[in-house]
């Protein structure tokens, strides 16, 4: 293996350097990656390893830290994601680079994660490298690869949560599905859950049913592609913080039942904070004048971004009206038309009547204060 360039071992030592070990009587090569180790990733002589062990720093076992980190940067590592993995997962140092390393890192390119990816994947998840190849992570790829059904949603979901690799497959993970799968939930809603929320089943069983109980208790029904997205919901908060989102609605005047039909309609509702609830029912009740009934029946209004979609849709509207170019109606649905469509339609389409109005849509600060004639 190179030596470490004087310049990187400047510019990332960490001042915790001890000296157990006398320079003189090792190699070059040898000393170079003691000293990467001690300054570089912040490991002492002696410190333990996640393992347990102690990380010895003489001639022999420098040797085989240089073959790990070779081996790293055979695959592409930089010598920063190198030190960020060492000082994160020390015991990978003591790894066999033929017998354990060499696997896994095939496994994991034959599943997708080549190039820069398969650095990312493993600095997010160092464990992957500890778990067993055919115990663990092939098992555990299988199983996500049949609920969502192909290799490449199955890397997608990898990429959202590395966890999925190392979690406990049978203990947690397929006894929450089975869980789910209990209560009626259908499979392809299940493969939905897994693919866009991973964390979800990796919860503890325990809090799984929990939380499936309080769902149901919610009146949303198991069979229901609503159910999954509840779930979700329920599951990203402890109990205090979901009482606090429902008492932030009830201080805007809003009942148990309102609150319910709006969860029910769209759970991701609740999913927002505390200070973009309120800021959008400020937005909907005093800006745009929509009436309580509105946005009970639009929870949207909770999870689309005010300055980036509500705001400049509703000022090119506003405009629009007092032109007499659309008709003084309830704008509400409007404000959530794709993109394209809004922009084809109440944009481009009145550009000669109003020729500031992509600026207004935009933004631009100049043009907004300007009155409209």
């Amino acid at each position: 293996m190179s030596k470490i360039s004087s310049k990187f071992l400047l510019y990332f030592i960490q001042n915790r350097f001890v000296n157990t070990v006398s320079s003189s009587t090792l190699p070059s090569a040898s000393v170079s990656t003691i000293e990467f180790l001690k300054n570089t990733c912040g490991l002492a002589a002696d410190s333990p390893s996640s393992a347990g062990r102690k990380l010895q720093f003489d001639e022999k076992s420098a040797k085989k830290y240089e073959a790990v980190l070779g081996f790293l940067k055979s695959y592409g590592f930089e010598n920063s994601q190198i030190a960020k993995l060492i000082a994160k997962q020390p015991s990978i140092l003591q790894s066999r680079v033929y017998n354990n390393l060499k696997p896994k890192f095939e496994f994991l390119e034959d599943i997708g994660f080549v190039g820069p990816l398969l650095a990312k994947v493993i600095l997010l998840n160092p464990s992957i490298l500890l778990r067993g190849l055919d115990s663990h992570l092939k098992p555990s790829f299988c199983f996500i690869k049949e609920m969502l059904e192909s290799d490449e949603q199955a890397n997608v979901a990898i990429r959202r949560s590395s966890w999925l690799l190392t979690s406990n497959l049978k203990g947690v993970m397929q006894s929450n599905v089975n869980v789910l799968l209990g209560e009626g939930v259908p499979s392809r809603n299940i493969s939905k859950l897994i693919g866009q929320q991973p964390r979800t089943i990796m919860q503890k069983v325990d809090r799984m049913v929990c939380a499936v109980k309080k769902v149901k208790e919610l009146g949303v029904e198991p069979q229901t592609r609503m159910f999954v997205r509840a779930l979700r919901v329920v599951l990203s908060m402890n109990d205090t913080t979901w009482k606090k989102k429902i008492n932030v609605l009830k201080s805007l005047g809003w009942s148990e039942k309102e609150i319910l039909t709006a969860f029910k309609r769209d759970p991701l509702c609740l999913a927002c904070s505390e200070e973009k609830m309120r800021a959008a029912a400020d937005f909907c009740l005093n800006t745009a004048k929509l009436d309580p009934e509105t946005v009970i029946s639009y929870p949207k209004f909770f999870m689309y971004g005010l300055d980036k979609w509500l705001r400049p849709r509703f000022k090119v509207l506003e405009v629009l009206k007092v032109k007499k170019l659309i008709k003084n109606r309830k704008i509400a649905w409007l404000l959530f038309l794709g993109e394209r469509e809004f922009v084809t339609n109440y944009v481009l389409k009145y550009l000669d009547e109003v020729p500031d109005l992509m600026d207004i849509y935009r933004g631009n600060a100049a043009a907004e204060s300007r009155p409209v004639l």
